[in-house]
């Protein structure tokens, strides 16, 4: 059933009795890639699987990343996604390669940018490439490319469905002996000097071996979750985001420059200023990174669907109005033959200081693994972070550096332990 070439090594060491808190798709595939290792894994979820960010996602998958082990750990991702069928299970894959166009303006440093791309292709993302404006029109002509200087193109990027990765994920867990609880949330946990011992829920399950791992992947939670472990303090900080929604492209208006065939095949557009689209069904979706102030969730909250003041759906005014305006300043289609913005839909990013995630052993208890923090990118990343909580679980320590299989190679997974100094930012965030 599994292709041999995914999964190259057996497990190192003893079985062990692993807990994951939290069931998005870190969680979940987590648990699946600990219970193809080997270990007895059971996954603790507050509500239902994908109850967090997971199912607010925008959903996006690329490999364009500014960190060499992020663009290694994101090629082995969407080869993981390609994949799906063989190695998880399920009727399709859940992910739709119809690439990342970085849009790129008059100020940009083309050198630089250069560096990057090249980095980019020495780290096995062979397909990713500058474009001259003349490309771009040529490619895209029904970008406004007024002011851009070029722009980055990967054509394997894309979308994914979370839904189908969190639930196929659980189902192949469960087929290999995980157990998965859900609407039954952590609210304790029993220390023996500075090691968890047992955790306890909320239904009053308690549980609880000799030779306990709990992985931490709870998200914007994840601080809350730690300190309930006496763990370490996560710099991780959770912030608003929204997505906003409008029926796609009217078929024959006179001025259309899109045409029909164009919105098929969409990319995922970003301009300059980080302002982004893509096709969702029948749909555009539209987002744009603002400042929002961090905020502290509770696991009995729901603030993650709370609209602000001020970021409800509108065509009119508000911060709706503001990410149409600058959407349709490269998309024109977008303000003349799109439909007006009719929903809007919210969620928590869990931002760490560079960008990057925490991914490793606490620095504080010594069976606790942190899986969090990824800045808008845990549901792409995950197939990568469920890798390195695999191997983190076997090896019984933190890692510097991991294998992956298709030609990938050892990559450097230091730049996401917990307690690093965050001085190497990931600048491609958006």
């Amino acid at each position: 059933m599994k292709k041999v070439d995914f999964f190259p090594d057996p497990m190192a060491g003893e079985r062990k009795k692993v807990v994951i808190i939290g069931g998005g798709v870190s969680g979940a595939l987590s648990a699946f890639e600990l219970a193809h290792a080997g270990h007895e894994v059971t996954l603790i979820e507050a509500g239902n699987l994908g109850n967090g960010s997971s199912q607010r996602s925008a959903a996006c998958i690329r490999q364009q990343f500014g960190t060499p082990s992020t663009v290694r750990g994101m090629i082995f991702s969407t080869e993981y996604f390609k994949n799906w069928r063989e190695i998880i299970g399920g009727d399709t894959t859940p992910i739709v390669q119809s690439g990342y166009l970085f849009l790129k303006s008059w100020n940009t440093n083309m050198a630089e940018l250069a560096d990057v791309v090249m980095m980019q292709q020495n780290a096995g993302l062979k397909d990713v490439r500058i474009l001259t404006v003349k490309e771009i029109e040529d490619q895209f002509g029904y970008i406004d490319t007024t002011g851009l200087k070029g722009a980055t193109w990967c054509p394997s990027d894309g979308f994914l469905d979370p839904g189908m990765v969190y639930t196929d994920a659980a189902n192949a867990a469960r087929l290999l002996g995980a157990t998965i609880i859900q609407n039954d949330q952590m609210v304790s946990a029993t220390m023996s000097g500075n090691m968890v011992k047992a955790i306890q829920t909320k239904s009053g399950r308690t549980i609880t071996a000799e030779s306990l791992i709990v992985v931490n992947a709870a998200g914007a939670w994840a601080p809350e979750v730690s300190e309930m472990m006496k763990g370490y303090r996560l710099d991780i900080k959770a912030r608003k985001r929204y997505l906003y929604f409008m029926d796609g492209l009217k078929e024959g208006r006179p001025n259309n420059i899109m045409t029909v065939e164009h919105f098929k095949k969409l990319p995922m557009i970003i301009t300059p200023d980080g302002c982004y689209c893509r096709k969702d069904g029948q749909r555009l979706m539209m987002g744009w990174l603002h400042n929002a102030n961090p905020i502290r969730p509770t696991l009995d909250s729901n603030i993650q669907d709370e609209i602000e003041l001020g970021f409800a759906a509108s065509a009119f005014e508000g911060y709706a109005a503001v990410v149409k305006k600058e959407m349709a300043s490269r998309v024109p289609d977008i303000s003349e033959n799109m439909g007006a913005i009719y929903t809007a839909t919210s969620g928590l990013y869990e931002d760490t200081p560079d960008h990057n995630p925490l991914i490793g052993y606490d620095p504080w208890v010594p069976n606790v693994i942190h899986a969090a923090g990824f800045s808008g990118h845990g549901l792409m990343h995950a197939p990568f972070t469920a890798r390195i909580v695999s191997r983190l679980v076997s090896n019984g320590k933190n890692l510097e550096k991991i294998s992956l299989p298709l030609g990938l190679g050892d990559v450097d997974v230091k730049p996401f332990h917990v307690n690093r100094e965050f001085s190497h930012s990931e600048k491609m965030v958006i």
